[in-house]
């Protein structure tokens, strides 16, 4: 569903998924409930209506301009944000560039709390010096003050990408030297809390109440999930890092004869294994001196295909897109993306041919580094498709590794 703009500040959108005004509607709803009950004598049906809706749309809107105030903070910061995108009791930023420094990013997660405590103090105190605590007013001010409270509380839990969590590995980060001790401690936070989650959960299930405890269950379950996926995220981060295109296994270069004619390179073409595979390299005397692609014969009539030959129309090795051995493979997914042929040339230090790769090269290479060893089958045809296996966007983490700062 699309979002909805609201406004925009600092040429940054501020939009509301549509998802905001059903959680509006079923707030009001539960603190209108809560109030029949609790105050049924004090307010009618109506008044317990509006107290829920002005409730719920206050709450909503204390977390906007919390944002906007966090927005703030974070483009003072060195932050270069895109767009911000409200969901339920938060909201999602899509960022071009992080926070480079340790204290900037912890200046950046205490914002929301702080503001969080001290509107809940300013509105509760104002409830609690009222003179009547039956107005309906007053009732919704110390009940948002209420929820405020609650939302810095969450926020300062230590988990995944709430400011709680942010702040753990900022602190960690900044009194280490290292951001990713804090980004790994985090994680194991994570994963602790998380089993304790499904560990409760399961008693709760068998002993006290079913629905509580599936839920807890099903979090705790999340959360374990989660961590074991930022796990291997860490570990393909390092690998794309670190390795070196001299580390993968290349595609053979496919060898023709500069002198061969039209009539022979088709029956290279036609007795080829893959039909990926559009490109051919020219060799004269055991030197390569070029390459063709497989579609030149559809330049010449196939009457003249026996006094054309492929040396007349080799392109040079050099405007072939290439790495060298010694070159990071994050650097070579980079320069493959940029690519039309989807390929690239692996050159020595003497510039001499090596060998091809492609995605699923690299793909293959990060698995079984990873410890994952695909059949021969799913091999083949990924090499067919040229895509990266398992569905593994490596282009995305090197850019999220560059938004950081990693890279």
């Amino acid at each position: 569903m699309r979002s909805w703009q609201i406004f925009k500040i600092w040429g940054i959108p501020f939009k509301v998924h549509p998802y905001w005004f059903a959680i509006l509607f079923f707030f009001s709803w539960s603190i209108s409930n809560q109030v029949n009950l609790t105050s049924g004598d004090i307010y009618n049906t109506k008044e317990a209506w509006i107290i829920g809706f002005f409730t719920s749309f206050f709450l909503l809107s204390s977390i906007v301009s919390h944002e906007v105030l966090h927005t703030f903070v974070s483009l003072n910061q060195g932050v270069k944000i895109k767009k911000i995108t409200f969901y339920f009791l938060g909201a999602i930023l899509q960022i071009d560039k992080y926070c480079q420094t340790a204290l900037g990013n912890i200046k950046i997660a205490l914002v929301r709390p702080i503001l969080c405590f001290a509107t809940a103090s300013i509105l509760i105190l104002i409830s609690n010096y009222s003179a009547s605590q039956e107005l309906i007013a007053i009732n919704v001010i110390s009940r948002v003050g209420i929820l405020n409270l609650f939302l810095g509380f969450l926020n300062l839990i230590p988990i995944g990408s709430l400011d709680g969590g942010n702040l753990l590995k900022s602190i960690i980060w900044h009194f280490s030297g290292s951001k990713n001790k804090g980004r790994y401690f985090l994680n194991k936070v994570n994963l602790s809390l998380s089993f304790l989650v499904l560990i409760f959960g399961i008693i709760c299930l068998f002993r006290f109440n079913i629905y509580y405890g599936f839920i807890l269950s099903f979090l705790g379950l999340f959360g374990v999930n989660s961590s074991k996926s930022e796990s291997q995220f860490f570990k393909i981060e390092n690998i794309l890092k670190f390795s070196k295109v001299s580390e993968l296994k290349l595609k053979p270069l496919r060898k023709i004869e500069f002198d061969s004619n039209f009539l022979e390179f088709n029956e290279l073409i036609k007795n080829k294994k893959g039909t990926a595979d559009k490109y051919f390299f020219v060799a004269s005397n055991g030197r390569w001196i070029g390459f063709v692609d497989e579609n030149i014969l559809k330049t010449v009539s196939i009457k003249k295909w026996e006094r054309n030959f492929v040396g007349d129309f080799k392109k040079p090795i050099n405007s072939f897109v290439s790495v060298y051995g010694n070159d990071k493979v994050w650097e070579t997914i980079e320069k493959l993306e940029e690519t039309t042929e989807g390929s690239i040339l692996v050159l020595n230090e003497a510039k001499i041919p090596l060998g091809l790769i492609d995605r699923s090269k690299i793909g293959n290479f990060v698995l079984n580094k990873l410890g994952f060893n695909l059949p021969s089958e799913i091999v083949n045809k990924l090499n067919y498709k040229n895509k990266y296996p398992l569905g593994i966007d490596l282009p995305r983490i090197i850019n999220s590794m560059k938004q950081r700062g990693d890279l």
